[in-house]
């Protein structure tokens, strides 16, 4: 079985979903299926599907194939491809996804930040959504500490959504990760499909972190999911005032294990055991975080004023200052920022 029989399978499970329960009974049953199961139109959407991915730099992977991720193959439901536009190497290490309220607080994407540069420091790979909030917050707190992150849509990757998001897909596609779907090309991101997406999330980490949510957040779709697949569900607490925490703070007492630091991960995951964030302490600060600690030596600067001296771009240094405000390594007044 090709790759054009495995395309055309999936584009039957979003298309034609009668159909699809058919031939997909038959695949699991036998693990293969002759080409006489399609039709020549499925045949040659599929033919147009692979040529358009060599277009678009996208490589699609089956689940057949030695780049598949192992994790995401053990779920109930794995996808039978994978649209990958990046990097997936690395895919079978070690993983965890953190998501949460497109809404989010400052307090909530400053942790989702903290949390995702702690762990790719360390070599973990970070997973979320692309959504705005607590996804965006954690793809570029990876990127900030040169780590990795994948990014799961729900949608085609010819229709990256949000479209505010392009950039940061750009970003983690061109050296930091990989931007992933299983919909063919041209999908539109309907709400049908997120639960789809979210199940990949999950299914690729060995823990699932919730870091804000309301209560009738996607992001719980995705805490449920995780435990549905035996895997760890984390919930950051959350002020019992705030809306935003409201998801998170319910998902804690039905049985969520309460996260307030990274090695909270460590100590209950077991395959993290031999992780510990104190090895972050004794590393050298990154190139960026040492010039802005040369600027801020002798005075405080305003945002605009570091990015002068320093050459970052202020939209990098905004999630950079966060980070290192987070250490401790710097404090801000009013709108100047101080070395501690």
């Amino acid at each position: 079985m090709g790759l054009e029989e495995y395309v055309a399978l999936n584009n039957l499970r979003f298309k034609e979903r009668k159909r699809f329960s058919k031939v997909y009974r038959y695949f699991l049953e036998n693990n293969t299926i002759p080409k006489e199961f399609f039709s020549d139109s499925d045949l040659q959407f599929a033919d147009t599907e692979i040529k358009k991915a060599k277009g678009l730099d996208v490589k699609i992977v089956t689940i057949k194939d030695k780049d598949y991720p192992s994790l995401l193959k053990e779920i109930s439901d794995p996808p039978l491809v994978l649209y990958v536009k990046g990097d997936l190497s690395s895919s079978g290490k070690y993983l965890i996804s953190i998501v949460g309220s497109r809404k989010c607080t400052k307090y909530g994407q400053t942790v989702a930040q903290k949390f995702a540069s702690s762990f790719a420091r360390l070599g973990i790979i970070v997973v979320s959504g692309l959504a705005l909030g607590i996804d965006s917050a954690a793809h570029s707190g990876a990127i900030t500490v040169n780590g990795k992150t994948f990014a799961v849509i729900g949608s085609g990757l010819d229709r990256i959504y949000p479209a505010t998001n392009k950039f940061l897909a750009e970003k983690i596609y061109n050296g930091h990760g990989a931007v992933i779907s299983e919909f063919p090309f041209g999908t539109e991101p309907k709400p049908f499909n997120f639960p789809f997406r979210n199940r990949i999330i999950s299914g690729l980490s060995y823990a699932t972190i919730v870091v804000e949510a309301a209560k009738r957040s996607g992001s719980l779709i995705t805490a449920r999911l995780a435990a549905e697949q035996g895997r760890d569900v984390f919930a950051v607490p959350g002020n019992i005032t705030s809306k935003m925490s409201e998801g998170t703070n319910m998902l804690i007492k039905d049985g969520a294990i309460p996260l307030t630091e990274p090695n909270d991960v460590f100590t209950y995951v077991s395959v993290f055991k031999d992780f510990s964030i104190g090895k972050i302490q004794s590393e050298k600060f990154s190139v960026d975080e040492e010039k802005v600690i040369s600027v801020l030596n002798n005075s405080m600067e305003t945002l605009m004023g570091i990015s002068e001296k320093t050459g970052i771009s202020e939209q990098k240094l905004i999630s950079l200052l966060t980070y290192m405000e987070v250490k401790g390594l710097i404090k801000r007044n009013g709108g100047r920022y101080f070395k501690v």
